[in-house]
């Protein structure tokens, strides 16, 4: 009997090429380094953070045009589906940003997508838990891929398994997740299919 019923994939940094400069976003709004970027224009009072908003999806949208494919993507995410696991992208990132990255790598396909705008957005499980929900797929059965500390705190939170993609150097919080792969690869072999 296999392990896993379902893998919920990152996008930046997994998936794509991380484009984004987080620290130039940061500098330009203001957001201090441990702060998150979307909380933080969450919190501005309303004509900032309609500024703030638009210059956050310029800089989304931008990477989106521009990043390649992480190596191993396409056939990581392939080799998921054959082996009839549920699919799902789950991304702190803009629904415009996302729809650009899925229209370009027209061979990513998933059985679920959610963007910030769907509702609670990593660190929190809640985007892990619906996307289980909404796929009939058991946390503890579903696979959390991802680059960043906040996918790795938001599948440990929601019960899943969580694997950290670290293509270079490894974070001093990487023990935090379950499984730590240098490529997209190695994800096959971790899921057993």
């Amino acid at each position: 009997m296999r392990q896993f019923d379902g893998v919920i994939f990152d996008m930046d940094g997994t998936l794509i090429e991380p484009l984004l400069d987080f620290g130039a976003i940061r500098d330009e709004l203001g957001v201090s380094p441990q702060d998150g970027i979307v909380e933080t224009i969450e919190s501005m009072p309303a004509g900032d953070r309609e500024k703030a908003r638009r210059l956050l999806l310029d800089h989304e949208l931008s990477a989106a045009r521009r990043a390649g494919l992480m190596p191993g993507a396409s056939s990581a995410v392939r080799a998921v589906r054959s082996a009839g696991l549920k699919t799902a992208l789950l991304t702190r990132n803009s629904a415009r940003a996302m729809e650009i990255v899925l229209r370009r790598f027209g061979n990513l396909h998933f059985d679920l997508t959610w963007s910030r705008e769907d509702g609670p957005i990593k660190p929190e499980p809640d985007g892990v838990l619906r996307a289980c929900n909404e796929l009939g797929i058991q946390p503890e059965r579903t696979a959390c891929v991802g680059d960043f500390h906040y996918d790795i705190t938001a599948a440990n939170a929601a019960g899943a398994i969580s694997i950290l993609l670290v293509p270079a150097d490894r974070p001093v919080w990487a023990d935090e997740a379950d499984h730590v792969i240098s490529t997209l690869s190695q994800l096959p072999g971790i899921l057993g299919i």
